[in-house]
């Protein structure tokens, strides 16, 4: 009796599986900042945390540290390390209007082996210019973060799809036009059409190289020139007096096909030169058939603008997991999809042909 009287001498660990420990509140050290709590997360949130943790939204390249892309400021971002003799140069950019309708989409940018220019064209001008300098212009376009994105079509929302590849080198793109008189930069709108983008890892043409499915953000560069440089092309802003500019708008994904319909839609309605998409004679020719240009896409699902927009999902989470049911009922969409346009494109080539063996016979 004695004996089982005796109180029993526990370890100060074993608190942690009496019931009043259960029931309890939560221990002290387990603060959000703590370990213990970071454990008790969701696998997908602790993963995107210690991802986001690692690799802070402030990425230096080049000496030069780029701000968060996501921001909704839209204002210039200098170089800490940019000249005094620069520090009065503001940039601004044109066409404005045009990117935010992108940026509000999520622009992405084609990408090819051979290169493809950028729509929107990246234009700039300066104010602030010392007209009896010289200077040159450049370009370049670094990640965002170290994210690969997948687009679910059924959310029309970018997802994290995992790790980034392996960081291409940053090229710097000079403007042919460089270098430019203070005077006439003061007076002129300088204009990045010529510059193209590939996936060309062997590209010996001067694009610039990116990966498929990883986000940038372009950069903008005034340097003033040496006399001593001559007009030899710079591969390092180090050794230079410069000043960088950021436009949180112009930021975009890169993509060897347009994912978002509505991004597909407003590249064709803003680009007179969007490839492959306008013919405006063999259009009005086939429209009213209802066969596409390419006599392979019925003209009735080209929805305007407004129409897709107001069915658009504005779920742009880039945290959001992408589980295999999502994958199915994606794949599952896009095979209706496929069938329904066949189906249409056959019954309308159908009634073209018969329509013009009618007409053969009345002549």
């Amino acid at each position: 009796m004695a004996s089982s009287a005796k109180a029993v001498q526990l370890s100060s660990k074993a608190t942690a599986f009496s019931i009043a420990a259960i029931m309890g509140g939560v221990s002290a050290s387990a603060t959000p900042e703590s370990p213990k709590a970071k454990e008790s997360l969701p696998v997908l949130e602790k993963f995107v945390e210690d991802h986001s943790e690692a690799n802070p939204s402030n990425v230096k390249v080049e000496g030069v540290t780029e701000v968060d892309a996501e921001s909704d400021e839209v204002s210039t971002t200098t170089s800490p390390a940019c000249s005094r003799e620069l520090a009065g140069v503001e940039c601004r950019l044109e066409t404005k209007d045009l990117w935010d309708k992108f940026h509000e989409l999520g622009t992405e940018m084609i990408i090819t082996k051979t290169g493809r220019r950028m729509f929107p064209t990246f234009r700039v001008s300066f104010t602030g210019i010392d007209p009896e300098w010289r200077y040159m212009v450049l370009m370049d376009i670094v990640p965002v973060d170290n994210k690969r994105y997948r687009y679910a079509y059924h959310r029309s929302s970018w997802l994290v799809a995992g790790k980034a590849d392996p960081p291409l080198p940053t090229r710097l793109y000079m403007h042919p036009d460089s270098p430019f008189t203070g005077e006439q930069l003061q007076k002129q709108t300088v204009s990045f059409e010529k510059l193209k983008l590939t996936n060309n890892m062997l590209d010996k043409n001067g694009h610039i190289i990116l990966n498929s499915m990883h986000k940038y953000q372009p950069r903008i560069h005034i340097v003033k020139k040496k006399e001593s440089s001559g007009n030899q092309p710079i591969s390092s802003l180090d050794a230079e007096e410069f000043k960088t500019f950021i436009f949180p708008e112009t930021v975009f994904i890169a993509v060897t096909a347009y994912q978002n319909q509505l991004i597909t839609k407003l590249k064709i309605d803003s680009n007179p030169f969007a490839k492959g998409f306008r013919d405006s004679t063999r259009l009005t020719e086939f429209e009213s058939s209802g066969m596409g240009p390419d006599y392979s896409y019925p003209l009735m699902y080209r929805e305007g603008m407004e129409s897709l927009m107001q069915h658009h999902a504005y779920t742009r989470s880039p945290l959001r997991s992408y589980t295999e049911t999502d994958l199915e009922e994606t794949l599952k969409q896009h095979r209706e999809f496929l069938s329904k346009v066949k189906s249409d494109s056959k019954l309308t080539a159908k009634k073209l042909y018969s329509d013009t063996i009618q007409c053969s016979k009345d002549e």
